[in-house]
């Protein structure tokens, strides 16, 4: 969630932050925001990206940081994002937002994590990755641990914790929440309206109206060290330079240019932020309508 605000030690408030480290997913979620049921990929190496990390810490307040793709653990490099970043972004809410079916391949890395203040969020998208994702958990915390279930929404036990997210669940080791959990499993119409002959075609709304119903319209993301509107223009861009789409599509798409940490109308840019950019037409206006998730086996290829 995007303030701007200015506040009095001179740095930007924004309220939860999400840090876009690869486009590559495991799942192919129908409907995905950020395009990823699709066969865009590619991960990023935190080295490659220290710099305006450290630069971005230095200029905004967040209170809730999170780590997200794509699917986070299908980066090798994982550990030292969550590291690298735990390091600059010191905010009481970090977190690592993973689909829960690749645990095991980081789980190693948990308890350190743990340690640091780092939360997982889980946000299951089918039932059916429930049972593997807690054995695993299971594992890591020795069974020792206390299952929550929220009743107050980005609440646990009145503490107020991750607002930049949904959850139902906690697993609380002590009062850290280890892991905070969603079980997702439909997503509002998002991304392709639909294909004719072989062409993709996006909505064409009205961009105020689409701005205003959109659900994300107040979630910054930051890939490759420069700040967005939000994670479906992230994943816009790389999928109109692989899929046949109308060209004045990808040219409106392409036209986007995203924030530079070391811009000298920073304040400006991340307060605008808050607004519609031209490329909301693209986007359905949200009516709250939910669609059943599909999760095919192969990715929907160009």
């Amino acid at each position: 969630m995007l303030n701007g605000k200015i506040l009095k030690n001179g740095k930007i408030l924004v309220h939860a932050l999400q840090w876009y480290i690869g486009h590559s997913c495991n799942l192919t979620c129908t409907n995905c925001s950020n395009f990823n049921n699709f066969a865009i990929s590619g991960q990023e190496k935190f080295s490659d990206f220290e710099r305006e990390a450290r630069r971005w810490s230095e200029k905004l307040h967040v209170n809730d940081f999170g780590i997200i793709g794509g699917e986070p653990f299908t980066n090798n490099d994982l550990d030292n994002w969550v590291h690298g970043l735990r390091d600059v972004f010191t905010c009481k809410d970090f977190r690592v937002v993973t689909n829960g079916t690749l645990l095991s391949k980081h789980a190693d890395k948990m308890k350190a994590w743990f340690d640091r203040g780092v939360t997982v969020e889980l946000s299951f998208h089918s039932q059916d990755h429930v049972p593997k994702a807690f054995k695993i958990i299971d594992e890591v915390l020795d069974g020792k641990y206390e299952k929550y279930t929220v009743t107050k929404n980005n609440f646990i036990k009145d503490q107020a914790r991750h607002a930049g997210c949904y959850y139902e669940e906690a697993i609380l080791v002590g009062d850290h929440p280890a892991f905070i959990i969603n079980y997702k499993d439909k997503f509002m119409p998002w991304g392709v309206k639909s294909v004719d002959n072989g062409v993709y075609n996006f909505y064409e709304s009205d961009r105020e109206q689409a701005h205003t119903a959109c659900w994300h319209n107040d979630c910054p993301y930051i890939y490759k060290g420069k700040m967005y509107k939000c994670g479906t223009v992230v994943g816009a861009q790389a999928f109109v330079k692989k899929y046949p789409v109308r060209q004045q599509d990808k040219d409106l798409y392409e036209s986007y240019k995203p924030v530079d940490a070391f811009s000298n109308t920073l304040e400006e840019q991340v307060s605008a932020l808050s607004h519609s950019v031209p490329q909301c037409v693209l986007c359905p206006i949200n009516s709250g309508n939910v669609e059943k998730i599909s999760l095919d086996k192969k990715k929907v290829m160009p």
